[in-house]
């Protein structure tokens, strides 16, 4: 009898715990997944083929003609880590790998690297948040954005970043995860058209839908897939290294021959000068070395000014690189050098900063060409 008890006890053990395998699996399976659902009265937002709409900071504003707007701080998480706003200017400043912008709140006009463009929405605030309409940083951040109304969706597409559309040959269950028995998001109809991303090892495919579901099918159900953008991402891998920095230095640089020069400065008054004379030489890349002096880098409007004629004298003088040299965590120094650094690469200009040992080197990553230790 007491062998039989145990015997009922251990089966009814095993059919417990497959009960709440069960119910885990199902748990994992609609948490967090499609946002939809769980947010039917919100607009939702997806960036390529991720639906982010549980991760917004703000929720999304859309005024009375269904302009789109999203908050400074989902921008800075999903689009532009160093997104600013001056205060005392009451500017919003944007940075993206070739561009600045900047855009003061409540005027119709943007200023992308220099040149003035009016805009149809201004930077807004609602409940002590400031809204950017996203429409007008499409150039700043080379997007595509498109509202689809009746589902409520905002979708944002990086152009760098590569699409492929493809074509339903059947029917098919559109998958939260790439698994038979995952929850099903919606049927993908024979001869319906989508955007895929990429094939899971387990031969499923990513995909979007007209309608904004982003899931999975099995890649057999597309066909006549093609390219219609390729995959162009521009984006600054920083690198760290050791070298001679002292002036006259020739170094290979990955291949690059360089020269350094001690050339640039800037005084009190926030003049950059030319120190010496450059000589060209059509075998070597001069990199010159910028020491910053007591200048003041605290406004904005400043800043630009030493960065137009740091770049206006670097081309002149045939320039190829900058070695900005950091002794200090100042928030003003960072903001110019992250504020400088897109005018510099979009004329082909390498953009450094030499370690004096006190820097936040994730500040920089992804921002400057190289992080440059002293050898």
């Amino acid at each position: 009898m007491k062998i039989k008890i145990q015997k009922v006890k251990f089966i009814r053990n095993i059919v417990i715990g497959i009960v709440a395998l069960f119910i885990v699996a199902f748990i994992i399976n609609i948490a967090p997944g499609y946002k939809r659902n769980k947010f039917q009265n919100v607009t939702n937002l997806i960036i390529g083929d991720e639906n982010v709409t549980e991760n917004l900071k703000k929720p999304i504003y859309k005024d009375e003609e269904e302009n789109i707007y999203i908050s400074k701080e989902d921008i800075e998480q999903f689009l532009d880590k160093t997104i600013y706003y001056d205060e005392e200017n009451d500017t919003v400043i944007a940075t993206s790998e070739v561009s600045v912008a900047s855009m003061k709140i409540g005027e119709k006009i943007i200023n992308i690297n220099g040149t003035n463009k009016d805009t149809l929405e201004t930077i807004i605030r609602v409940n002590d948040t400031i809204y950017i309409p996203i429409k007008e940083m499409k150039i700043v951040y080379n997007i595509e954005t498109k509202y689809l109304e009746e589902e409520d969706i905002v979708i944002i597409d990086k152009l760098n970043e590569g699409m492929i559309k493809a074509e339903a040959k059947k029917e098919a269950k559109i998958r939260f995860r790439p698994r038979a028995l995952s929850k099903n998001l919606g049927t993908l109809q024979v001869g319906e058209t989508v955007n895929a991303f990429y094939t899971t090892s387990k031969g499923w495919r990513l995909i979007r839908t007209e309608s904004g579901i982003v899931g999975y099918v099995k890649a057999n159900v597309l066909t006549n897939e093609y390219i219609i953008r390729q995959d162009m991402k521009q984006e600054t891998q920083t690198k760290k290294i050791s070298i001679n920095i002292e002036d006259g230095s020739k170094l290979d640089i990955e291949g690059t021959k360089v020269l350094i020069k001690d050339l640039l400065s800037i005084t009190e008054e926030g003049i950059l000068l030319k120190n010496v004379e450059i000589i060209n030489d059509e075998e070597m890349d001069i990199w010159a070395n910028l020491s910053i002096e007591n200048a003041d880098l605290s406004n904005f409007e400043d800043r630009i000014k030493m960065i137009k004629n740091t770049v206006s004298i670097a081309m002149k003088n045939n320039i190829k690189g900058i070695n900005i040299i950091v002794t200090n965590t100042d928030k003003n120094l960072e903001r110019f050098i992250i504020e400088l650094a897109p005018i510099l690469k979009e004329v082909g200009i390498v953009i450094n900063i030499v370690d004096e040992g006190n820097i936040d080197e994730e500040t920089y990553t992804d921002i400057v060409n190289y992080i440059i230790t002293r050898e």
